[in-house]
């Protein structure tokens, strides 16, 4: 079987290649890098003073060797580089000419996507099918920052990961299958994610073994009515200072407690 990844150059989604690679052979992982611009450290004091600056420096130092700690607890050794047996191509836009006629050569099976930007049709067509892990339990949570979204809405329960078809449609494509995440007292934004990519990696590896064994993968298409689809633009630094709030005072403990909704919501298991 012939497997393209398609990912952005982070610890998880690195994990998430690699994992893979180790039980299945990738053909190619093509590594998404958008053009960026980058804030230097004279316009960062520009903006927040000398103290405000020094003091979100020390909050990202904090946070990285916290990231570092999740990082090791789901995905071992498996996070920090790409394997360097795995060939992969590097692009700054997913859906470009480069992108289109390296898949249309490889004509995949299976194109795996987790975290790029919204993958086009005339990239989608020169695969067999195409599947997306994405954090959240769709329909009930759909686009973009969806365990946050969960999180303000004291929903603990209904956090998880779903694999669906990679359609034009943001997080839209027919369900294949869904796991919902098991939330702790000490959890946080990042270690909840993190293990959203564990899980959703242990799924797609369920569906290369059973596309491997020929067996028929059952697909639910999704009713939009039952949940809502959040854009980017829908997010911002408010938005960011509500999650550290219920991070900072240990809210999740107290939202497992007395969450805004008990009902666990119907999910899509794989059979």
């Amino acid at each position: 079987m012939k497997i393209v990844c398609l990912i952005r150059p982070n610890p998880p989604l690195i994990y998430f290649a690699n994992k893979i690679n180790s039980e299945h052979q990738i053909t190619e992982v093509i590594i998404e890098k958008p053009k960026f611009l980058s804030r230097n450290i004279f316009s960062e004091v520009k903006k927040h003073g000398f103290r405000g600056s020094f003091d979100i420096l020390k909050r990202k130092i904090l946070q990285k060797k916290n990231k570092t700690v999740d990082y090791n607890a789901w995905f071992g050794n498996k996070w920090e580089t790409l394997d360097k047996n795995i060939p992969y191509l590097e692009t700054d836009n997913i859906n470009s000419d480069i992108v289109f006629n390296r898949v249309k050569e490889i004509k995949p099976d299976l194109i795996l996507d987790h975290g790029t930007t919204i993958v086009k049709d005339h990239i989608l067509q020169n695969s067999g099918l195409a599947l997306n892990l994405h954090w959240g339990l769709s329909p009930y949570y759909r686009g973009t920052h969806c365990t946050e979204w969960a999180l303000i809405n004291w929903d603990p329960y209904n956090i998880g990961v779903t694999i669906h078809k990679l359609t034009k449609d943001i997080d839209g494509g027919s369900v294949l299958a869904q796991r919902r995440a098991e939330i702790k007292s000490n959890d946080t934004l990042h270690s909840i994610n993190m293990q959203l990519t564990y899980l959703g990696t242990e799924l797609i590896l369920e569906v290369i073994d059973k596309l491997n064994n020929s067996e028929h993968l059952n697909f639910k298409k999704q009713d939009f009515s039952l949940g809502y689809l959040t854009y980017l633009i829908q997010w911002n630094h408010l938005l960011d200072k509500q999650i550290q709030y219920i991070e900072r005072n240990n809210l999740i403990d107290i939202m497992l407690k007395k969450p805004s909704r008990y009902k666990k919501l119907p999910i899509i298991e794989m059979k």
